[in-house]
């Protein structure tokens, strides 16, 4: 599986191209006040709806960093971008108008925004933990050939089978919630194809790209400073 290990600080910072994929990686673990300051009041309530400091600390990290992005990507002061959000609960930019399309995904320390340009997207990230309830949730979640590779595994390489699935589940799921694919069918949704890759060991993430990810090589990979 592909591991990214590059992440390189950008000089400029210029929009995708069509068909072009860019990735941000964003560390969760200190805090910046500063941030908090870009949510929208929304966004602030969420913040203080937190009991957990360390979960409030990463939300307004995670949240605050994407309005920044984006606001560079725009040209707009990041506390001035209006998102509204789909039936699935996915953000996308309403104000100012745009092709970008985005999203975000965090746990743990670490979250990762997938940006592209007109192209439906959608990532997932999770942490590769063993759980007691791996077979109950893909009864809920997944289809009999996925439950019966499962229900032949068990530990680590359990693990790593669910979240594989796991993840490319979420991110198909996301995708399909930008709206695009409002009136979706299943069957179609399914060949959507998904690209997984290894932030940093521990971790797994899986994103699927309306017309497919670009090869990784393309891919351009920074890291939020």
């Amino acid at each position: 599986m592909h591991h990214i290990k590059n992440w390189a600080v950008p000089t400029e910072l210029s929009p995708p191209a069509a068909k072009q994929l860019q990735l941000w990686r964003i560390d969760l673990t200190e805090s910046d006040e500063k941030l908090e300051t870009v949510l929208s009041e929304d966004e602030q309530a969420r913040v203080r709806r937190f009991h957990n400091a360390q979960d409030r600390t990463r939300f307004i990290k995670a949240r605050g960093a994407m309005r920044l992005l984006l606001g560079c990507y725009l040209a707009t002061a990041p506390e001035e971008l209006v998102f509204v959000y789909g039936p699935r609960g996915k953000p996308f930019i309403a104000s100012p108008a745009s092709v970008l399309s985005f999203n975000l995904s965090h746990t743990g320390d670490m979250a990762l925004l997938a940006v592209s340009r007109e192209a439906a997207i959608g990532i997932d990230l999770e942490q590769v933990r063993e759980k007691p309830n791996f077979h109950a949730i893909a009864r809920r979640v997944f289809n009999t050939a996925i439950q019966q590779e499962l229900s032949q595994l068990e530990g680590a390489a359990l693990a790593d089978a669910f979240f594989r699935h796991w993840t490319e589940y979420e991110a198909r799921m996301k995708a399909i919630g930008n709206g695009i694919f409002s009136h979706h069918n299943p069957s179609r949704d399914a060949e959507l194809p998904a690209l997984h890759f290894i932030p940093e060991e521990g971790y797994l993430a899986a994103v699927v790209m309306e017309g497919a990810p670009p090869p990784f090589e393309a891919w351009q990979t920074y890291l939020f400073e």
